[in-house]
């Protein structure tokens, strides 16, 4: 089966002016034909929300994590997968994690490279967050661990609303790349 090309829309937030409504659907782009379609809502998706981190795993699996539901509000700090490897029948479900997680957040950032996810900052409704976390997919049960930074070396600030990945190549192999976000102070 030839693969096709898609992007993945989940949740966020409608509207503007102040006057908002956070979401929970789930559109997907067809990159061949153009045409937008939206997954039937289901009990095993993620509740709504915006501002969470999403990674594509070996381009058939998307996994989302954290976000705000609105009001001051963070979602749970639940592991969500959309497995899309049977086109006909893409399906949600709630990944098994034991031990402590990265906790309830928003505006972080999350990205793969295998077989490792990667989630860095955000914020915990009270201040920017700078911690790494990461996830063996290949490994279960699942469970997330947190970096320690080596004494003396420099940490990234604490930061929400970044961009960051993790280079494929290249003499910075294996080095997360951070850019940009907002601090506490802005």
């Amino acid at each position: 089966m030839k693969c096709r090309f898609r992007q993945v829309l989940f949740g966020g937030a409608q509207g503007d002016g102040g006057k908002y409504v956070i979401t929970a659907d789930t559109f997907i782009l067809d990159c061949a034909k153009y045409e937008w379609s939206r997954l039937p809502d289901t009990e095993a998706q993620p509740s709504p929300r915006a501002a969470h981190c999403a990674a594509c795993i070996d381009k058939s699996q998307l996994v989302i994590y954290g976000g705000a539901t609105g009001g001051g509000s963070l979602s749970s700090d639940s592991l969500y997968l959309l497995d899309y490897r049977n086109e006909a029948q893409p399906n949600w479900l709630e990944v098994p994690v034991n031990g402590p997680t990265p906790g309830k957040r928003y505006g972080h950032s999350m990205s793969y490279t295998k077989p490792l996810l990667v989630t860095f900052g955000g914020n915990n409704g009270q201040h920017a967050l700078n911690d790494i976390w990461f996830l063996n997919v290949d490994i279960s049960p699942f469970q997330w661990q947190k970096v320690t930074i080596k004494e003396g070396s420099r940490e990234p600030r604490a930061r929400v609303y970044h961009a960051a990945d993790v280079c494929t190549e290249g003499p910075a192999h294996g080095m997360m790349c951070i850019f940009g976000g907002r601090t506490d102070n802005n």
